[in-house]
């Protein structure tokens, strides 16, 4: 608080204790603004002022219902395009994007195929890793990039009832708790 570097005289009259109270409001905002400051100067911890800021930079727009966290990935995704492109820096670019268990490579070098599997808890990123795996990888692989849709060992948990409420689609394509 202010008042603790004011000389004991005046720290107890109501009009500066009021002053004190403003100040300190005051002092907080600007600490904040700091704060915020320093924040933005990198992606991982980036206000949402400043994702919006690179996102603009980058031609990027938003779903209207992201998350700051998905917002960064994306932001990421697109800000750290260094050459060369290894297969070790592809991953890497995948778990920042996808989490660290959000999606699986299967990558054939013999037959030149690559299938990357996006987990439908990160479904959203999937357009998102098809681009980053196109950009990324070499030009004579052929790529495939899809969802990991609910297998049989997630659905026999269920009984017959409980999956008759749901429709094909929320079974196939939904992450199911």
């Amino acid at each position: 608080m202010i008042k603790d570097y004011w000389i004991e005289a005046i720290q107890n009259i109501k009009e500066f204790e009021s002053i004190g109270i403003i100040e300190d409001g005051e002092i907080k905002k600007v600490n904040d603004e700091l704060s915020n400051i320093i924040n933005d100067q990198f992606i991982q911890t980036a206000t949402e002022e400043g994702i919006a800021r690179r996102e603009k930079i980058l031609n990027l727009t938003p779903f209207a219902d992201d998350t700051l966290e998905s917002r960064r990935f994306r932001v990421l995704s697109k800000w750290g395009d260094g050459l060369p492109y290894t297969y070790r820096s592809m991953i890497e670019r995948l778990t920042q994007l996808c989490g660290e268990d959000g999606f699986s490579v299967q990558l054939n070098s013999n037959e030149y195929t690559m299938l990357v599997r996006v987990e439908l808890t990160v479904k959203r990123m999937e357009d998102e890793a098809r681009n980053l795996i196109r950009k990324m990888a070499p030009a004579n692989l052929v790529i495939n990039v899809e969802l990991r849709y609910n297998q049989h060992g997630t659905l026999k948990r269920y009984t017959h009832r409980q999956l008759k409420a749901m429709t094909h689609k929320h079974i196939r394509e939904e992450v199911l708790k």
